[in-house]
């Protein structure tokens, strides 16, 4: 019996001590390294040790006085904060600092170091540094790494970085990555930044990208630059585009225009033949010219005929005149004559001002002519007043005079609330 015992407890307590030393070890430590080999700085502290303060040898020193020896062994001690925020934010310094003394150690540092949120942190702020300082050996190294969180980051921080000062030796690089999503990353970082310095240079790469969201978004970022730039010759580029994307390039580049001279801007849409491309490139215009001159953006607005885009337009143009001057949007509506111009300004009015001053709003209700857009003005206002101020909303529906039907209407716009 006593053989039996011995021979299922010892196996037992044999596993149980080797589990114990194995806690100790790193993700990169092996029964073969040496004693004094480097704890890994990710690891969590150890059990029972009290967290040392991350101090420098020297007290008197700060991290910018330590040298790239004094951060290697300051790394050792991070292991022992017991704070996971404030262990995060010392390796960070850390290797922020060691990267400004020697990019390339403390990126090989960081390189075998195992997969973590701590890593990838530090690895952004070390791979900023690189991008600027030695982005040829930061591409390099990139080719080498597996693909992961870190990598995918590296490479958004060295497209940046590169883009901003040799375009294309960064494009050169970036079409040479793996068709994965950190080339797409790559792609998109470099056009945006064409786009924005040499727009006609950057139009040359549309027709190597598949139709879809990328290809979309960087005819948008040419026609807003090169709208500001060259509008002319932004109209002629965007004449050669196919139809959908004809439309898309032209009422953004018409909106650059517009922030820049919006009677000019106005002028060449109202030419436009009625229609989509003309409802897209006049929207454009009201929302530049809106934020700097509603008044002068409503008075161009009522040169289309009544209908959708006149409407739309007046809606934009509420919306942010009664933000910058109510009294004045208010003013300029009351004065329209009686007609469906007049009604739905006065309802865009209502609906804009109705959550922050629906006191000041449902005063205006009244004025709409139009029974079926004054009803509908009303339950938004209700709506709206409820979500605020449900009391006064009560207080202010027990005093119209309307029907019990539009009455029965209203008390379920306050109770969705």
């Amino acid at each position: 019996m006593r053989t039996r015992f011995t021979q299922i407890l010892v196996p037992m307590l044999l596993g149980i001590a080797i589990g114990f030393y194995g806690r100790g070890l790193s993700p990169n430590h092996s029964p073969d390294q040496s004693a004094g080999a480097a704890r890994n700085p990710l690891s969590f502290p150890r059990a029972n040790v009290p967290a040392r303060h991350s101090s420098t040898p020297n007290s008197n020193l700060t991290l910018d006085d330590l040298s790239a020896a004094e951060i290697q062994k300051e790394l050792d001690r991070v292991g022992d904060i017991g704070n996971i925020h404030e262990r995060s934010a010392r390796f960070c310094d850390l290797m922020r600092r060691w990267s400004e003394l020697d990019a390339r150690g403390a990126f090989e540092y960081l390189n075998v170091l195992a997969e973590g949120e701590m890593k990838t942190e530090a690895m952004a702020a070390v791979a900023k540094t690189l991008a600027f300082s030695d982005p040829q050996y930061l591409a390099a190294r990139v080719m080498q790494m597996p693909s992961n969180r870190s990598r995918r980051d590296i490479i958004q921080e060295l497209t940046k970085s590169w883009s901003e000062s040799d375009l294309h030796a960064a494009l050169e690089w970036a079409e040479k990555l793996p068709h994965d999503l950190s080339r797409k990353d790559a792609l998109a970082i470099i056009r945006e930044q064409w786009a924005s310095e040499k727009p006609e240079e950057a139009s040359s790469q549309i027709s190597q990208i598949p139709a879809g969201d990328s290809r979309n978004s960087l005819i948008t970022a040419i026609a807003a630059q090169w709208g500001l730039s060259d509008p002319k010759k932004a109209l002629e580029w965007a004449a050669t585009l196919p139809v959908s994307e004809k439309n898309l390039a032209t009422s953004n580049l018409i909106g650059a225009w517009a922030q820049k001279d919006p009677l000019k801007a106005g002028g060449y849409v109202a030419q436009l033949p009625a229609g989509e491309l003309q409802n897209q490139a006049a929207m454009s215009v009201i929302s530049s010219w809106s934020a700097k001159s509603p008044a002068d953006s409503a008075a161009w607005v009522l040169q289309f005929p009544e209908g959708m885009l006149q409407e739309q337009g007046l809606h934009e143009v509420m919306n942010a005149w009664t933000t910058r001057d109510s009294e004045s949007a208010r003013t300029w509506a009351q004065k329209l004559p009686p007609g469906p111009t007049r009604d739905f300004a006065l309802k865009s009015y209502v609906e804009s001002t109705a959550y922050w001053s629906p006191d000041k709003a449902a005063g205006m209700v009244g004025m709409i002519n139009d029974q079926g857009r004054r009803e509908e003005t009303m339950e938004i206002t209700m709506r709206l007043w409820s979500e605020v101020d449900p009391d006064s909303a009560r207080t202010w529906l027990a005093k119209l005079n309307v029907p019990d039907n539009l009455r029965d209407r209203l008390q379920s716009a306050a109770r969705t609330n």
